[in-house]
């Protein structure tokens, strides 16, 4: 992966700025949670603590082909790695993936479980009135996927009374689907079991953001993707409520890598097509 050579002193700086206050170390641990110093110095100490234990503790759901998913060897690959690899590579410490179920995740990241989570998580007012969301990393649309064979064609025909839709435990599209499709029957499924359950006919469609559909349906000649797209929305990197200064950091750290070129030619490698930086495009 192409790398950021542009020094980030600027971390340094506005950790000096938010961190005078500071007075005990950071960095995920089980002993204290992230609020405790973030509500002192908006999260600089934090910051400090992860420097010098030399470990970024990252939540993430690697489910997603291309976006992040486990290689062979068993290690978190794809786009989202690429880009928290490098955010950590400027911090000079190591990235710790930790494995979380979608309902686990806020309550992880305000514990102190993990010093972030790296997910395509939807950016909304519920979810920044408990957390902190970096700016937006993807932007993406809502889509449905079916069996190829299916009879929905249309998301008109997914009106249908009973028809079942797949969604993650903890995931935002529960309420989504509830408004798009009020007559959906919703089936909760544990991470990454969408395609097992479409295929045995658990559930009737999926529906979720276009990156989780776009690699496994090039792979599996028994899904299909409806031509229809819903609502687009923004997905953002979690912090720690408080934690203002890792927070920006990153927002400073994704910043460069777009005006650089960086974040394109990550883009390209995973998602198989150039990054077009404006609101209509598949990310900005």
């Amino acid at each position: 992966m192409k790398r950021l050579k542009t020094g980030f002193s600027v971390f340094f700086v506005i950790a000096l700025v938010f961190g005078l206050a500071a007075c005990s170390g950071g960095g995920a641990s089980s002993d204290s949670g992230a609020g405790s110093s973030a509500s002192i110095d908006y999260g600089a100490s934090y910051l400090e603590g992860i420097k010098e234990k030399g470990t970024l503790v990252v939540g993430c759901d690697p489910t997603i082909q291309n976006i992040a998913y486990m290689d062979d060897a068993g290690n978190v690959t794809g786009f989202i790695p690429d880009l928290v690899g490098g955010y950590a590579e400027q911090l000079g410490v190591e990235v710790k993936w930790e494995v979380l179920e979608w309902s686990a995740m806020i309550t992880a990241l305000n514990s102190g479980k993990v010093d972030m989570v790296a997910a395509n998580m939807n950016m909304t007012l519920e979810r920044e009135s408990q957390i902190l969301l970096s700016d937006c990393w993807l932007l993406d649309h809502a889509m449905a996927c079916v069996l190829k064979d299916s009879s929905f064609q249309t998301f008109e025909d997914l009106q249908a009374a009973g028809v079942k839709f797949g969604v993650t435990q903890g995931s935002a599209y529960e309420d989504i689907i509830r408004d798009t499709f009020p007559n959906a029957e919703i089936v909760t499924l544990s991470a990454g079991t969408w395609q097992d359950s479409l295929i045995s006919g658990i559930i009737d469609a999926a529906y979720d953001d276009g990156v989780v559909f776009a690699g496994p349906v090039t792979s599996n000649d028994q899904l299909r993707i409806l031509e229809e797209t819903g609502d687009a929305y923004m997905d953002g990197f979690a912090f720690a409520a408080g934690n203002y200064v890792p927070r920006d950091t990153f927002n400073l750290y994704l910043t460069k890598l777009k005006v650089t070129g960086v974040y394109a030619d990550i883009y390209s490698e995973w998602m198989g097509f150039d990054w077009k930086p404006e609101s209509q495009g598949a990310s900005f």
